[in-house]
């Protein structure tokens, strides 16, 4: 037995040592290991009491004894003084709840040390030393009562069981020291020994266990009632019917009668206590209902008031919620959308874009999805919508999808319009320069093999100073406008007539070839010789182009080459308004032109 609580200091010290072990359990198994060898040693002189002495010395014994009662002190007390981080009434019911199980034990331990007449045995000292016995057991389990009930101890959940056996092996043993004889010194010294086993397992369970919980606690929410109080009514008032069965009211079955009255009066204050506290929750929870019912309104108002449209839609996108701003902002009223797939109830000009906005806030985007659609009132006008998507499938309060909706047709149209003006010529409405290499940049990644020739025209009026000096800037202006519409119908809709400044226009054909640059260049130059009559002035607008065909990735150089060819054409007096430069068949980088002789 000195052996085995060598062994359980031992192991207890072990956990005490462990880096991960928080500070409130290494001191508790700091002070079991303490315990442990307080056991080991008061058992040691219990040996050396007996050793080669045919009656063992009283004075030793006794200093056994005392070891081994300061020894379970020691450790009920560190379970007492534990610290729970229980306040206000919840501390109060953990009290009363400790105390009614303690109740069932102090019963227990009445039942043992008392005579049913009440006359204490002739052995005092065997009275003393049970008396000692139980009440230092009594705090040793009240202490693993108060863990148990709290929910928060300083070991794990296996070692509680084995914990919990080793003390109540020890304790039964106390409580039966009067009514053991001569004879049953060997079933004490083995319920001793299992006792020590036992604690000894259970440190050794603690140290495996910290594997998985390194603290070395067990913190588990503590539930609204406790079973242990209950069973502890049940165990005395069966204890008391057996008491009165076999011996009747004697002395220490009034007292056993008592206490029974005393586990009643702690459940009654307990259960008043938890009726006080339900009324307090339904109150409480009345006002978080007229609350919630105040917030409901205010949001439900909010939503239905809003000129935005809310909108909650499924993973395979149909609708399950509109809001009344639907009926404004496409006319469809909010009840007929339900049940509908949002494609159907928007009618957007593309409807993939719907399909892919699900698709991208499914994918799982916790900021939300913002996407421009242009939808269709039911009175056949175009809106532009901006849309918000956020995923909220996973949260069991909305399942799906929240589409917030505003109109932006104003924003969009005002937007439209200053690119516009940003990207045309104010006079004529053509594309200015930058929409120009706008155009060329993104034929420069998106063009086929067919249309990777391009041919260049760049056109200059002739003799339009004198338009303006003559006649005015106000017919300069509508002659603008008219070459302007000319050369729109002279070219495909694929190709782009711009106005770079003053009367200098360009031409971009795609996918032609240098004949047919000729031909179109030809085809415009015989449009413009028509006279046109402005404010009753008969105008001609003669012009002289320059053409430069190659490939798109030369974009820049046939720009200043059909500009140079336009000069040649103005200076050539036999050449009919036309000068070609061919990049067809060789080409030379502009930086070798250059050095090249005018």
């Amino acid at each position: 037995m000195v052996a085995v609580q060598l062994i359980f200091a031992y192991l207890c010290w072990q956990v005490a040592t462990r880096p991960p072990t928080a500070t409130t359990a290494r001191r508790f198994w700091r002070t079991l290991t303490v315990t442990g060898l307080l056991f080991a040693l008061g058992n040691a002189l219990g040996v050396a009491a007996r050793f080669g002495r045919a009656s063992p010395s009283e004075p030793i014994l006794f200093g056994s004894s005392a070891l081994i009662v300061v020894g379970i002190a020691l450790a009920g007390w560190a379970m007492i003084a534990y610290p729970l981080n229980v306040h206000g009434r919840a501390r109060m019911r953990l009290r009363l709840d400790v105390a009614t199980v303690m109740c069932a034990f102090a019963m227990l331990a009445w039942h043992v040390v008392c005579e049913p007449d009440g006359i204490p045995p002739g052995n005092i000292g065997q009275l003393a030393v049970t008396v000692l016995g139980c009440a230092v057991a009594l705090i040793a389990v009240f202490g693993a009562v108060k863990l148990l009930i709290s929910g928060m101890a300083p070991f794990t959940p296996g070692t509680a069981v084995a914990l919990g056996a080793g003390v109540l092996l020890g304790a039964l043993t106390y409580f039966n020291l009067l009514n053991m004889g001569a004879g049953d010194a060997q079933t004490l010294q083995a319920t001793q020994l299992a006792s020590a086993f036992l604690l000894a397992v259970a440190a050794r369970v603690q140290y495996l266990q910290m594997r998985t919980w390194p603290s070395g606690l067990t913190i588990r929410p503590r539930p609204a009632y406790s079973r242990p109080p209950y069973v502890a009514v049940a165990a005395t008032q069966l204890l008391l019917l057996l008491e009165l069965r076999q011996e009747g009211l004697t002395v220490r079955g009034w007292g056993m009668l008592l206490i029974p009255v005393a586990v009643v009066v702690l459940v009654m204050i307990r259960q008043n206590m938890a009726y006080t506290d339900n009324v307090r929750l339904l109150h409480d929870l009345d006002d978080s209902m007229l609350q919630l019912r105040h917030h409901e309104q205010r949001f439900r108002s909010l939503v239905q008031h809003a000129s935005d449209l809310t909108l909650l839609v499924d993973a395979q996108g149909t609708v399950l919620y509109a809001s009344p701003a639907l009926q404004d902002l496409l006319g469809v009223p909010p009840a007929q959308a339900v049940g509908r797939p949002l494609a159907e109830v928007l009618r957007p000009d593309d409807t993939s874009a719907v399909d892919h906005l699900l698709a991208d806030v499914s994918a799982g985007s916790d900021t939300g999805v913002r996407r421009q659609l242009l939808a269709h009132h039911v009175d056949g006008s175009r809106r532009w919508l901006e849309a918000l998507a956020t995923n909220r499938l996973d949260d069991a309060g909305v399942s799906g999808v929240i589409i917030n909706i505003r109109d932006v047709t104003e924003a969009r149209v005002l937007q439209d319009q200053l690119h516009h003006e940003a990207t045309h010529d104010h006079l004529t409405g053509l594309p200015n320069r930058a929409l120009l290499n706008e155009r060329a940049r993104r034929l420069l990644h998106d063009a086929d093999q067919a249309t990777r020739h391009v041919a260049v025209l760049m056109l200059d009026l002739d003799d339009f100073k004198a338009v303006n000096d003559e006649l005015s800037h106000q017919v300069g202006d509508q002659l603008l406008v008219v070459v302007a519409d000319r050369l729109r119908q002279c070219v495909r809709p694929t190709d782009t007539v711009a106005r770079l400044g003053g009367d200098e226009f360009v031409v971009l054909l795609i996918g032609t070839t240098t004949a047919g640059a000729a031909a179109t260049a030809r085809r415009i130059l015989e449009t413009l010789s028509s006279p046109v009559m402005i404010d009753g002035h008969q105008v001609y607008a003669r012009a002289s182009i320059g053409v430069a065909v190659g490939s798109v990735e030369q974009f820049d150089a046939l720009l200043h080459d059909a500009d140079l060819a336009m000069y040649k054409a103005k200076r050539d007096p036999d050449g009919a308004g036309l000068h070609i430069i061919d990049h067809t068949t060789a080409w030379t980088p502009p930086t070798a032109r250059a050095a090249e002789p005018s």
